[in-house]
């Protein structure tokens, strides 16, 4: 056994006794076998809290083929996966072009159902000859691309995990503000007092992270192009600006809106010298990073850290080349335990709600059955002990 397996059967372990929703679940799907016979597609960040999703996956019968995201698969977790009869085909030392190839693999297994993060393999699936019985999405990227690229092309129910308004409130709003800015303060071990921090989206990821780099002692701004939400982050007391002036107040960038391109080269130009960069959304494109490294080339600072010399005089530094930061960064591990107890329970749930009859699904994308969130959030709150009795 390697040393990397036996450290990550006791984070699993560690993890498992902290998420008792979904381990109340995994008893239910071990007695009940929902998915007995199929094979489930997933591709979801391979680390300690999804490993214990996985175990209610096979727990309900199912054969799972599992790959990660470029740059947060944790390879003892992989291996820890691979002795519980999980077929996982992620190796250390691939690139971005394994994705693509991991991708098709998992689509032409023809799976039953298919749990994925970002829409990619939910689209590998589209021209199958055996397409999905059902799928689930996490992400609000995911969702954009099922609602504005594949339009009408779904043929199949997809539960968009992330309109639930659970996860919204627990896992993207308090799971991944408090990690986020963790993160941030650990890889860089500066303090976020009275610096000038930005917040490009003011989705509930956005809201989360606004609010914990406040606590922190931040001065924070929003940019936020829908002016609803814009409002809403005057109203919560923070300083709103244009896409277009906010570049220059910024000691610190975080973007969270699940959308290509929001920081531009030329936005980076005009940040003050020294600015930090950090993205919290699921694509590496919300800020220009590759245009960045074209024009400026990145020297590792720290692991997970790049000091980058502007062709003006000025620096950037850049954490996990721009992707997710509170996985991707060095020892990054992601949203707290308990908040993600919630929101993968919400997937083990969703998934069986599309195997059971009693569910009336439509094809195409949808968010999570009201009884679904309701059983989970009155297990939750059984969970911290606010109510009497669970209701899972």
């Amino acid at each position: 056994m390697s040393s990397e397996r036996r450290v990550a059967e006791g984070r699993i372990a560690w993890t498992r006794r902290h998420m008792p929703v979904l381990v109340e679940t995994i008893a239910e799907f071990t007695a009940e076998k929902p998915f007995e016979g199929m094979t489930v597609g997933f591709r979801l960040h391979l680390e300690p809290k999804t490993a214990v999703l996985i175990e209610a996956l096979l727990a309900g019968g199912a054969e799972v083929i599992a790959m990660g995201n470029e740059g947060t698969t944790q390879f003892g977790t992989a291996e820890v996966l691979s002795s519980q009869g999980c077929k996982v085909l992620d190796r250390q030392g691939q690139g971005p072009e394994a994705t693509a190839a991991h991708l098709s693999r998992i689509a032409s297994a023809g799976p039953d159902l298919v749990l994925d993060n970002g829409a990619e393999l939910i689209g590998a699936c589209l021209d199958s000859a055996s397409p999905p019985v059902g799928a689930t999405e996490e992400t609000t990227s995911g969702g954009f691309r099922l609602r504005e690229d594949y339009t009408g092309q779904v043929g199949f129910p997809v539960i968009v995990i992330n309109d639930s308004p659970l996860k919204s409130i627990v896992e993207n709003k308090h799971g991944v503000g408090e990690s986020v800015v963790d993160t941030i303060v650990r890889v860089t071990n500066m303090s976020l007092h009275k610096k000038r921090v930005v917040v490009y989206g003011y989705g509930w990821c956005g809201r989360g992270i606004a609010l914990y780099a406040h606590r922190r002692g931040a001065d924070v701004t929003v940019v936020e192009i829908d002016p609803i939400k814009a409002l809403e982050a005057a109203m919560d007391g923070f300083e709103v600006a244009e896409h277009s002036v906010a570049p220059a107040r910024a000691e610190v960038v975080i973007t969270a809106t699940g959308r290509p391109g929001v920081v531009d080269y030329t936005a980076i130009e005009q940040m003050p010298d020294g600015v930090l960069l950090a993205n919290a959304g699921h694509v590496d494109t919300e800020i220009d990073i590759r245009r960045l490294e074209h024009q400026a080339p990145g020297a590792e600072l720290s692991p997970s850290l790049k000091r980058h010399e502007l062709p003006n005089g000025k620096s950037a530094f850049c954490i996990a080349e721009g992707r997710i930061v509170n996985l991707a960064a060095h020892g990054g591990i992601g949203n707290p335990i308990e908040a993600m107890d919630l929101g993968l329970t919400l997937q083990a749930r969703s998934l069986a709600a599309l195997v059971d009859p009693s569910y009336d699904l439509s094809p195409g994308p949808q968010p999570v059955p009201d009884t679904v969130n309701t059983r989970i959030a009155t297990a939750m709150l059984h969970s911290m002990g606010q109510l009497g009795r669970s209701a899972t």
